[in-house]
């Protein structure tokens, strides 16, 4: 499968597991619903200034946005956060905390080495 619609699909697939709406994702990226929807689809390419600002707010590295295996997709959603309500900026605050989590994680086993 080619990596742009590797990347659409984990875009939409992420999205839905976390239980977020198109126009959660577009009010966090600043961006329209629609466009949200086109890089779902495959339909434009994702700007690359967008990638990191996906994987910070899903609490992934930006390379697992690339990665094919479902099962290794699910354990990247441990930090999922799930909520019935969610502002833009609760999203902005989520994803903020996601990034340290992550980091933390990566200095620990870089230490534990």
């Amino acid at each position: 499968m080619r990596m742009e619609k590797i990347l659409s699909k984990n875009l939409k697939d992420f999205r839905v597991k976390l239980g977020l709406t198109q126009d959660q994702i577009a009010d966090y990226l600043e961006i329209s619903r629609e466009e949200v929807s086109y890089y779902e689809t495959n339909r434009r390419s994702v700007p690359v200034d967008l990638i990191p600002t996906y994987a910070k707010l899903f609490g992934i590295d930006e390379y697992d946005l690339y990665e094919e295996d479902a099962a290794i997709n699910n354990l990247n959603l441990a930090f999922a956060f799930r909520a019935n309500e969610i502002s833009p900026n609760d999203l902005k605050v989520i994803a903020d905390f996601k990034k340290i989590a992550l980091n933390y994680l990566k200095i620990k086993n870089v230490l534990a080495q």
